[in-house]
């Protein structure tokens, strides 16, 4: 009788184990894609929604300063914008967002200069005679930038009892490379208000 008194205690507790084990971990029972630009707001961290934000703001406001570009399609460098603030942000994925969007745009041709290696490389092989001739890329053909583009991004973070109020700076900056002189710059200010859950027990 005891030995089956322990047996089913043993069977029991393995079976608290195993439960507690695999709750633990996240189950998705289904899922679904959500339209891209629906804003979701339960993180006070930069979020997505902020950056499409700031981009597309700042996009849209260098492509109407008429006296920003003097060249119809200028040649532009970008570079990869600072980040001034406490947390991770995807600094990349910004400059990315801000360079296709102005692409996109027509009104700006941009230097790839995260392949210059590569590029460099393919030259030289071009140039080692495996190459046919006609077809061969030469040295001296690539363009040089008449624009670098810069930026930065810092943040405030306000706690005030159960709430908070979350603020971010983005400005954006368009140097002429022959002159150093800023021809154009602008800024995006984003604020957004928390009301933190009480978790208490």
């Amino acid at each position: 009788m005891s030995q089956t008194i322990k047996y089913l205690s043993f069977c029991m507790m393995a079976f608290v184990l195993i439960f507690s084990l695999t709750s633990c971990g996240r189950r998705y029972a289904k899922g679904k894609y959500i339209d891209t630009d629906q804003v979701i707001l339960r993180s006070d961290k930069f979020v997505e929604s902020d950056l499409k934000l700031i981009a597309q703001r700042l996009t849209d406001s260098l492509l109407v300063h008429e006296g920003a570009l003097k060249k119809k399609t200028p040649v532009v460098l970008m570079s990869l914008i600072t980040n001034s603030t406490d947390e991770h942000i995807d600094m990349k994925s910004l400059s990315d967002k801000i360079r296709t969007t102005l692409i996109k745009s027509g009104r700006m041709r941009f230097i790839n200069e995260s392949l210059r290696s590569a590029v460099q490389a393919e030259i030289k092989y071009n140039e080692s005679g495996w190459i046919d001739k006609r077809t061969a890329q030469k040295r001296g053909r690539q363009l040089g930038a008449d624009y670098l583009i810069s930026g930065n991004i810092s943040s405030i973070k306000q706690p005030v009892g159960r709430q908070e109020i979350v603020y971010y700076k983005a400005n954006l900056e368009l140097t002429d490379l022959g002159t150093n002189i800023i021809a154009w710059t602008d800024e995006v200010e984003i604020r957004k208000h928390f009301r933190k859950r009480f978790t208490g027990y």
